[in-house]
C-alpha cells in the first residue's frame, strides 16, 4: 500500500471514530492504552493533519513518537507550538516546554559521556532549564526539573527550581525539605546528590516515584564520569525495584552502555523471569 492509500486509509478512520466518539472522547480512549502502537499513531497522526490546530492532539502524537524514540520526529511534532507565543497557548505552551526537556535530556543520553557532543547535549539541557526557570511552575513540575537537573549534571540550574520549591510550598513534608536544602549544599558533587537521591527512595509513595529517585541517582553518577560506580549503585539500590519491568528495562540499557554484559544479561533474565510469571499467572486465571 502507497504512502498516499495509508494516508487516505488513516483519514477515513479518523473521521469515522470521530464520528464514534465526538470531541475529546476518543482522545481519551486512545490515550488509555498503554502501549503506543504503530497503528494508532497512524490514526492520530492522520487525524492531526486534518486538524493540525488541535494542540492536545499534537502534544499527544508528540508523547507517542517520544516513547517510542523517534526524536527527530518529536522535534518537528512540537516546533510549530514552541514558535508561537505563550499568550495565545496558554497551557500548550507550557506542556509543549516540558515535552521539550524530556526530549533534549533523551538526545544527550544518546551521547557517551565524555565524548565532545554530550557536553554540547548537556549545555542545550541546562538552557532549556534555565528558560524555564523564568516561568511559574506548579509543586509536582518544580520537583521533575530538579530531578532532570541533577540527573544531567546541571547541578546550578536545579538551584532556582529548588529555592523556587522551598518558598512557594512551606507545607513540604520535612523530609523532603531537608533533603532539597542537603542538595542545594552538596554543590552538584555527583556522589553526595546521587546518594540523597538513593535515601529519598525510602519515602517513596508509589513504586514509579521510587524508580524516579532511583534512575534520578544512577544519572546523576553517570553525567558526573562515574560510570564505573554505577553498576554497583545499581546493584545495593535496586533490589527493591528488581520486579518492576520498567526498571529492569532501563538497567538492561545502562549496564550496556556500562559495558558490564554480566550485570545486563543478569537483568535481562530477572525481567524474562517477571514476563514468564505475568503470562502463567494470566493463563491460570482463565476458565
Amino acid at each position: 500500500m502507497s504512502p498516499a492509500h495509508i494516508l487516505g486509509f488513516g483519514l477515513v478512520v479518523a473521521f469515522a471514530l470521530l464520528g464514534v466518539y465526538p470531541g475529546q472522547s476518543l482522545e481519551r480512549r486512545i490515550q488509555a492504552t498503554v502501549q503506543a502502537d504503530s497503528l494508532s499513531l497512524v490514526y492520530l497522526q492522520a487525524w492531526l493533519r486534518a486538524m493540525p490546530e488541535d494542540h492536545a492532539l499534537r502534544l499527544l502524537v508528540a508523547r507517542r513518537l517520544l516513547a517510542r524514540g523517534d526524536l527527530p520526529e518529536v522535534a518537528i511534532m512540537l516546533q510549530p507550538l514552541l514558535s508561537r507565543d505563550e499568550a495565545a497557548l496558554g497551557q500548550f505552551f507550557r506542556e509543549a516546554q516540558v515535552l521539550k526537556l524530556d526530549l533534549l535530556v533523551q538526545q544527550m543520553w544518546q551521547i557517551p559521556v565524555g565524548q565532545p557532543g554530550f557536553r554540547v547535549a548537556q549545555q542545550r539541557v541546562e538552557q532549556h532549564l534555565n528558560m524555564l526557570a523564568t516561568h511559574d511552575w506548579d509543586e509536582d513540575s518544580l520537583n521533575l526539573f530538579i530531578r532532570e537537573a541533577q540527573s544531567a549534571g546541571a547541578a546550578a540550574a536545579a538551584q532556582p527550581f529548588m529555592h523556587r520549591l522551598l518558598e512557594k510550598y512551606p507545607q513540604m513534608a520535612p523530609q523532603m525539605r531537608e533533603q532539597l536544602t542537603a542538595m542545594d549544599l552538596a554543590g552538584g558533587n555527583p556522589r553526595a546528590v546521587a546518594a540523597l537521591y538513593f535515601q529519598g527512595m525510602s519515602q517513596a509513595r508509589s513504586t514509579a516515584e521510587k524508580r524516579e529517585k532511583f534512575i534520578a541517582g544512577l544519572r546523576v553518577l553517570q553525567a558526573g564520569d562515574l560510570m564505573a560506580e554505577v553498576p554497583e549503585a545499581a546493584r545495593v539500590h535496586g533490589a527493591a525495584l528488581e520486579n518492576d519491568p520498567a526498571t529492569l528495562e532501563f538497567l538492561t540499557r545502562l549496564m550496556t552502555q556500562a559495558n558490564r554484559m554480566d550485570r545486563a544479561e543478569y537483568y535481562v533474565t530477572r525481567l524474562l523471569q517477571q514476563q514468564t510469571a505475568e503470562a502463567r499467572a494470566l493463563q491460570e486465571s482463565r476458565p
